[in-house]
Order: structure tokens, then sequence, then C-alpha cells
């Protein structure tokens, strides 16, 4: 969103004059605001509800509840409903003179970036949600922050190159520090949007798999192979199975859920 938000400002079509420049400053702006209300009218249809919808400079956020509740593919269509509502916009503008060309590549943009594989975009979600239920959520999350980290640093680099080929263009660095900062503060909302997810899937009627993980895995590393939809029973070193519950239950205790290690057993077990 960031991107898109940016360009008005420092981008100047000369062929255009100053009206419809300022027209289509408010054209980005509204569809900032229809990209944000397509996410908050999709989860709403879904089940979900949401808590607040912030406007700011940099661009606009929905905080939804419920989320972690609603099936694979409501969750897929929520994350999606944004891009597809500026994918919408760009194709009713495309081929159109003036500054409907303008409103085209914003839209266009806007969609694109908010589809890349990076939190705390769309498309860092989608590929959350794809990678949670292959490789794990604390894993896939680990994986995303990482590459957040490394695409923000990119952006940040070819903004430093684009600001100096076209001057007073920040689009990109803006975009690189936005990316940074956002994937430095997410590890502890992701710890814990984990914990409501773990506790809304014991709620739910999933399919039950036998999960096989590397001999002598500690309990607190085996649950970052825990997924988002299905439940697990995992085969510990002494050949024993441990549902998923008890897992929780014993790596986090004050989830409150129905396991308790006994005195003389092992708090953490081998698996």
């Amino acid at each position: 969103m960031i991107l898109s938000i940016h360009l008005p400002f420092f981008y100047r079509d000369n062929n255009l004059p100053p009206i419809l420049s300022a027209i289509t400053a408010a054209t980005i702006i509204i569809s900032l605001l229809l990209h944000e209300l397509a996410h908050i009218a999709t989860v709403k249809a879904c089940g979900g509800q949401v808590k607040k919808l912030r406007i700011r400079l940099l661009g606009t956020t929905a905080w939804v509840k419920g989320l972690e509740k609603l099936d694979p593919w409501r969750q897929y269509a929520t994350y999606l409903a944004g891009p597809a509502v500026n994918a919408t916009i760009a194709a009713v503008a495309w081929g159109r003179p003036g500054f409907w060309q303008n409103v085209f590549i914003y839209n266009l943009v806007l969609c694109i970036f908010n589809l890349l594989p990076i939190f705390p975009l769309d498309g860092g979600r989608l590929v959350q949600l794809f990678l949670g239920n292959r490789i794990g959520i604390l894993r896939a999350n680990r994986l995303l922050l990482k590459s957040g980290l490394a695409i923000g640093t990119v952006l940040m680099g070819l903004g430093v190159v684009q600001a100096v080929l076209y001057p007073w263009n920040v689009t990109l660095l803006c975009a690189g520090v936005y990316v940074r900062r956002k994937n430095k503060q997410l590890p502890t909302q992701l710890y814990w949007e984990f914990i409501q997810a773990m506790k809304a899937k014991l709620r739910r009627n999933l399919r039950v798999i036998e999960l096989n993980l590397p001999k002598n895995m500690p309990a607190t590393k085996a649950v970052e192979y825990l997924r988002w939809n299905v439940y697990a029973h995992i085969k510990t070193a002494n050949s024993l199975m441990i549902s998923e519950r008890e897992l929780l239950a014993i790596v986090y205790p004050f989830m409150h859920l129905t396991h308790r290690p006994q005195d003389n057993e092992n708090p953490l077990p081998k698996f």
C-alpha cells in the first residue's frame, strides 16, 4: 500500500494539468480504501469480525478477529479480496486516455506489490497459509520473516538508485523501510496469532494425521511442525503417541488445556 500512496506525490506527469493530477491522487487514495474495504466485506461475509480500520499517510490497515476460525478457502478469499479489487480497477482503466492511464498503473502496482510473498502484505499471508499447511506454521513464519527483511533491504537499495535517477522519487526506499520495520515488529504478533489459531483449531472437526518427526527432537521444536488445518498425533522416542493438545499443554501451559505433566513425567519429551 505504501508504494501506491507515495506515487502521486513523488511522480509528476507533465502532460496532466494540476487539477487532473489532484484527481488522480484522490483516485489512488480511494483505490486504497476500496482495497481495505474489500478485505473487510469478505471477512465479515465469511464469519469473521473487524475490530478497527486505521487510515494513515502510509496506507490503510484493518484488524480482524476470528480469522483463525475460518476454513482455508475463506482465509484465502479474505487475503485475495484486496488485490482483486485493484486488479478490477486496473482492468476498467486499461486502454483509456488521460488520467485513466495513471489510475491503471497505480492500481496495477498496488495489486502486484500487495501480492509479494512477504509480511505484512497480502501475498505474505497467502504464502503463510500455504507453507503453514506443509512445513508447519512457526517454520513458515520464520522463513517469511527472514525473506521479508532481505527483500526490504533490496528495496531500500533499489530506492537509493531510484532517488538518484529520478530525483524526489523515494517510493522504493519508503517501501523498503516499511517492509523491514514491519518484519522486525511482527514476531510477537505472529506468536500470539499462532496461540489463538491452535486454540481455535482444537474446537474444529479436522482431519487427523500422524506426524513423523526427527528422532530426539525436543517438544519446543516439535510444535514448529504443527499446521493450520490438520490435527496431529506425534510419535515419541519410546514409540508412544502424544496428541497435539497434549503437546501444546506441555510447551504452553498458560493455554490451560486438559493435559498436565505428572511429577514423574519429563515436561519436555523427546520425539
